[in-house]
């Protein structure tokens, strides 16, 4: 049965396909954690360690230790792109177990849902994909040459001593960066497959029902999967976050200067992680409309006759007809009309918001004191 299968589809491309050559999964906790170190100190330690030797104490000091957005790259999102994968594989399989355990997938529609789902895993790991991604990788290692790192002392400025390339330079441009884009590729392209799948499966014939409690048709599980992606969401949030620092910290401009910037990334991050939900809106309204047509057709026959009863009773006044049917057809009526058709609610709101303001907490505290930003928050909620 497809149910007991293993969809881990986050984990296609040739990045997680080496990196599986570990058998990382099925290690201990302690050898995950020391392997994702590991991988973390041949990214972060050399170009700490050359920058120090060539540069010097002052110099490092300033030119690396400040370097803001470096630290975040490689001891904040790499880890934090690594861990990811196993939740969210984790989640989707429970998701798709849940959808044959409850039914949702039955007999009439199981061929077409597992073909969505073989197209998802056949296009995780497309090779195709993966020489898209290594040329998107190394043709911006070009970009980056010729335009930020020789045009700007902002993007990290202890790549150049004397106008030159450093050999911390070039192992951070030729193995540490790609690394972590090939990784953010690969994340950003996983998110775009989620977002096709569940467009996909809002075209299925899905067994769903108005009346089911959570109130989304019986699809409310959906937005657990859809909480797994919260932490690369925080992640692409502290990339920008740590660029815009280096900028403070390098240039002297102040964050007014990128309120537009940080609106670009809350805009990025609600089409790319909130927008998925909302393409089941079609599914969820069809549900809605097909119930509420159901039973305003099937209650005419029980009201019609209930309407002459109710008129004999009136003449006669021998025996009251019952109106129990009335009771439990309202019931039915309410929960199909109080049916959602969004299946974005504050908690996935709140995460998500919560994922792209969180990591520039930093930045603004550069320019406004906390104690300000405490007392003016203070002052609106009281006031």
């Amino acid at each position: 049965m497809a149910a007991i299968k293993d969809y881990a589809f986050a984990s296609g491309g040739i990045f997680w396909k080496i990196f599986d050559r570990s058998k990382f999964e099925s290690k201990s906790l302690r050898h995950q954690v020391f392997m994702m170190l590991l991988l973390i100190l041949v990214c972060w330690l050399p170009i700490a360690g050359l920058s120090f030797i060539q540069l010097g104490w002052n110099r490092f000091y300033e030119l690396f230790l400040r370097d803001i957005a470096t630290q975040v790259r490689f001891l904040v999102v790499l880890p934090i792109l690594l861990v990811s994968r196993r939740s969210l594989n984790k989640s989707f399989n429970q998701m798709i177990s849940f959808f044959y355990e409850t039914k949702i997938v039955d007999a009439d529609n199981e061929q077409a849902f597992e073909k969505v789902l073989n197209w998802l895993i056949k296009s995780s790991n497309s090779k195709i994909i993966d020489g898209v991604l290594l040329v998107l990788v190394y043709s911006s290692f070009f970009i980056q040459e010729n335009s930020q790192i020789n045009h700007t002392n902002t993007y990290a400025p202890w790549h150049l001593v004397d106008n030159h390339i450093t050999v911390a330079g070039w192992w951070y441009m030729l193995l540490s960066l790609p690394l972590l884009q090939m990784l953010l590729y690969r994340w950003l392209y996983t998110s775009l497959l989620w977002m096709f799948f569940l467009r996909k499966i809002s075209k299925l014939n899905l067994q769903l029902s108005a009346l089911h409690p959570d109130g989304v048709g019986g699809l409310g599980f959906l937005k657990y999967t859809q909480l797994a992606f919260f932490p690369v969401a925080l992640a692409i949030s502290a990339l920008t976050a740590g660029m815009l620092n280096n900028m403070i910290i390098f240039s002297g401009i102040t964050i007014q200067d990128y309120k537009v910037a940080i609106g670009s990334v809350l805009i990025f991050v609600f089409l790319l992680f909130i927008l998925p939900l909302l393409l089941l809106i079609p599914l969820l309204a069809k549900v809605k409309r097909e119930y509420f047509m159901l039973y305003s057709r099937e209650a005419w026959p029980f009201a019609r006759k209930y309407e002459e009863e109710l008129k004999e009773y009136y003449k006669t006044e021998e025996e009251k007809p019952d109106a129990s049917w009335h009771i439990d057809m309202i019931g039915s009526f309410e929960k199909t009309s109080d049916m959602k058709i969004i299946l974005v609610d504050k908690t996935i709101l709140v995460a998500f918001v919560a994922a792209v303001v969180f990591p520039f907490l930093p930045v603004i505290a550069q320019q406004i004191p906390l104690k300000e930003i405490f007392f003016n928050l203070l002052g609106k909620i009281m006031g």
